[in-house]
């Protein structure tokens, strides 16, 4: 099935209308004894706005996603991640795959989608073809996204350059109308939409993002396939995939930056 027809799939009418209560999250605090490192400063939860919205638009669900996470060809210092993000195929039965960033790799954090929006245990999320961060409209964290100038290469990025602009999840503007990113196929503005270019399948743009976490580190990201390998490869150089393409099968990039 086709991208646009998944995106129209995604306008379904929600199951539950979720309840969003907000809390409020103090520091953590790592370690014990007299040589225990400072307490870690993360940031306070927030209020979600256009939560209905949410739920009706982007189909969210409560079915939580058993998909597969796996890191592949981990170097040092650095990840490369699978992250199965097809939900039960184009239309969704399972929710967004959710994870959070460690320094073991990526972890699975089993949460559903109304929940999600009230819970800060997690970074990122995937499903099909959308990724989104916990911020904003999209949940209470304050996970906030930076892309480097296009044609940065992944490995040039090894700090945070204080030009770039964060930014939060704002697909819902101030009257929870919905926008729309700039392919026109009806995808939401999210702030790493740009990881991909549309013409009859998805070309990766090699865009480098950074994301700042809720306790102040840095990440640096990359997309490297939506497809499998193979076929990325040749979507991104015809503009057209073979089939079957194993669509909805993120690999990763990514590395804490100092």
């Amino acid at each position: 099935m086709s991208t646009r027809t998944e995106v129209r799939s995604m306008k379904r009418t929600a199951q539950a209308i979720w309840a969003l209560s907000v809390m409020t999250m103090g520091p953590l605090v790592v370690g014990c004894g007299t040589d225990e490192p400072e307490p870690v400063q993360r940031c306070e939860a927030s209020a979600v706005r256009c939560t209905e919205q949410s739920i009706d638009k982007l189909d969210l669900l409560t079915t939580v996603s058993t998909a597969e996470i796996r890191e592949e060809g981990t170097a040092a210092g650095e990840f490369h991640t699978y992250v199965d993000a097809r939900a039960g195929g184009s239309v969704p039965n399972q929710a967004y795959t959710y994870v959070s960033f460690t320094e073991q790799g990526l972890n699975r954090v089993s949460v559903d989608d109304q929940a999600a929006l009230a819970s800060t245990d997690w970074d990122i999320a995937f499903r099909r073809f959308i990724i989104r961060v916990n911020s904003g409209v999209s949940g209470p964290s304050c996970i906030a996204v930076a892309r480097a100038p296009q044609g940065t290469s992944f490995e040039s990025v090894t700090r945070v350059d204080s030009a770039w602009e964060f930014r939060s999840e704002s697909y819902f503007n101030e009257t929870c109308e919905f926008v729309e990113d700039d392919t026109g196929i009806g995808a939401p503005a999210a702030q790493m939409a740009s990881y991909w270019s549309y013409q009859s399948c998805l070309a990766m743009t090699g865009n480098v993002f950074v994301l700042r976490l809720a306790d102040g580190r840095h990440v640096k990201l990359q997309v490297t396939s939506y497809y499998e390998p193979s076929v990325q490869t040749v979507c991104n150089q015809s503009g057209s995939a073979p089939q079957p393409s194993g669509a909805a099968q993120f690999r990763v990039r990514w590395a804490f930056l100092p």
